[in-house]
């Protein structure tokens, strides 16, 4: 048996919309990091200001900003944010990537810098999407159901008469159980009127 409702309802509004912005903001931190390591331009980024700062554990991190020069040197930018914090102080030139020579972030080398944001991202997209499924499968069923019993008492009407088309009509005839008319009171007084004179007829020969 298809199941048709999958048990989706207005309460499920709320996780449904977290869902959606806690995916849609991870992927789109994971998707331009992916990005610049595969189809963007590696060189060396060389931090000219640093912050420190701590985590929920108390460790400290680094976000920088300063200057990136690619690989090639094709170009250089004169100011750019490393977009995710590094464990220790740069004292030099790094490894890093940019999408072109306009970008203003650089991303590290690593999986790990797109791989972690990018798995939340998709995560937290599942439950939204699969209710966002169903609840379109459930109305699109209960529109089908609605169809069908508009229908029924249509056809059940023009179902009802034994003419086609013609509701309420009869086709009784011979056999199909309808009383028969029967003879009227001049009818009935006829008959004996002619059962009487010939009586009196049979009476009157025995006489003789």
């Amino acid at each position: 048996m298809t199941r048709t409702n999958s048990g989706v309802r207005p309460r499920h509004l709320l996780p449904i919309a977290v869902g959606l912005a806690a995916g849609i903001y991870m992927l789109s931190g994971s998707v331009p990091r992916l990005a610049a390591q595969v189809a963007g331009v590696e060189g060396t980024f060389l931090a000219s200001r640093c912050v420190a700062e701590q985590d929920s554990d108390g460790d400290e991190h680094w976000m920088c900003e300063g200057s990136f020069a690619a690989g090639d040197g094709s170009f250089t930018i004169p100011r750019v944010e490393v977009d995710t914090s590094l464990d220790t102080r740069p004292d030099g030139p790094r490894t890093a990537f940019v999408l072109g020579p306009s970008a203003d972030t650089a991303v590290q080398p690593g999986v790990f810098v797109w791989l972690g944001p990018g798995a939340v991202g998709v995560l937290s997209l599942v439950f939204p999407v699969w209710a966002v499924g169903a609840a379109s499968r459930d109305a699109l069923a209960r529109g089908r159901r609605r169809g069908r019993a508009s229908g029924a008492p249509a056809a059940g009407a023009s179902g009802a008469s034994g003419v086609p088309g013609v509701p309420g009509a009869s086709t009784a005839g011979p056999g199909s159980g309808a009383p028969a008319a029967g003879p009227g009171p001049e009818g009935a007084h006829g008959s004996e009127g002619v059962h009487g004179a010939g009586a009196s007829a049979a009476r009157a020969q025995g006489t003789r």
